[in-house]
């Protein structure tokens, strides 16, 4: 008896997408398999590098800087 079903192993998930609208966040979603309904919702994909390089310096001060003078 053989069986005809073969198995396959998964590969890697793939990675996060990005998704933004005007004047909103970023929707980041892993395991996507059709991004039709957030092209729908009017959302644009971005990719992770332009994503990343919009985010602030982590490591400047959330502080205003003193003014010169005084």
């Amino acid at each position: 008896m053989s069986d005809d079903t073969t198995e396959t192993t998964p590969g890697p998930a793939p990675g996060p997408r990005y998704f933004t609208t005007e004047g909103e966040g970023v929707q980041v979603v892993y395991h996507l398999t059709d991004p039709a309904p957030y092209f729908e919702l009017g959302y644009e994909e971005v990719d992770e590098a332009a994503y990343l390089a919009s985010l602030p310096d982590p490591s400047a001060s959330p502080l205003p800087t003193a003014p010169d003078g005084d």
